[in-house]
């Protein structure tokens, strides 16, 4: 898997530049469009044509329904930066970048979950705790504290906190109440739990099941950083249950295409191993 994003050669000042320039172009057109309606609403209501009048409100709650929906689309689409092109200090560069002309901190929240993330992955779990101890949102149970915590969780256990780890990992299935057996959220949790509680297995514990988890989650990865994360797990197990040919070939192959610094790392720490073996 090395497919580049739609960012790929430009500078981080670059794209921030380009994400401000579309989002005034959007917002402008969205609210034109919304005055137009709100206009014509208003001539409906003069002339009596009150289902004409319900159109238009209906067409204006739906242009600020799609607007909040494409902006945020755009705004995941920068996760691209780090997940397929594994470049962790330019997505930390663009989230800055945003940041700061955040004036409102209406994404603050966001924005510094964000960075932790991209600090971790430059192989940086302790700036990635700090920035995480400033993030808030207004209400505890906003979905968005379970990317927090995911993020936490990991960065926690980079950094040898475990009993931090486990406390993140609490936060996160405390996601699971209220939440049906078969809902999307129940699901979204299930599996972030059981993806997170296989990589912080001793690899000594992992078995059987849990490298077929390994390869159906690499098959399945969204993006390279998913597929190096799990590629990389699966060439510890190998590594760990004496199979040093199949680890060697893995890590062989990975290494083909971009890495973050932390990937680069755990290959590094595995081959030191092969070779030390």
């Amino acid at each position: 898997m090395n497919i580049r994003s739609r960012y790929f050669g430009q500078t981080a000042q670059q794209v921030v530049a380009d994400y401000f320039s579309w989002l005034r172009k959007t917002r402008v057109l969205s609210i034109s469009a919304a005055v137009i309606l709100g206009v014509a609403a208003i001539v409906f209501v003069f002339i009596g044509s009150m289902a004409a009048y319900f159109v238009c409100l209906a067409a204006i709650l739906t242009i600020a329904w799609l607007l909040r929906s494409k902006i945020g689309r755009r705004f995941r689409s920068l996760l691209d930066i780090l997940g397929s092109d594994c470049d962790a200090e330019k997505y930390r560069e663009v989230i800055e970048g945003i940041a700061r002309r955040d004036t409102r901190q209406r994404s603050k929240g966001t924005c510094l979950t964000e960075l932790a993330l991209a600090h971790y992955h430059a192989g940086r779990p302790i700036d990635a705790l700090q920035l995480l101890s400033q993030v808030s949102f207004k209400s505890p149970k906003n979905i968005l504290w379970i990317r927090t915590f995911n993020v936490e969780a990991i960065a926690r256990n980079a950094a040898g906190d475990i009993a931090g780890r486990d406390v993140a990992l609490g936060r996160i299935a405390a996601f699971r109440e209220g939440a049906s057996v078969n809902s999307p959220k129940r699901a979204v949790v299930d599996d972030i739990l059981l993806g997170l509680n296989v990589q912080f297995r001793a690899p000594e514990q992992w078995g059987p099941a849990d490298l077929d988890y390994m390869r159906k989650s690499a098959a399945t990865a969204d993006s390279r950083l998913t597929w190096v994360s799990w590629e990389v797990c699966e060439a510890e197990y190998h590594l760990t249950h004496g199979n040093a040919q199949e680890a060697a070939a893995l890590l062989d192959k990975v290494s083909e295409g971009p890495l973050t610094p932390r990937a680069a790392a755990n290959i590094e720490r595995l081959r030191t191993r092969l070779y030390a073996d």
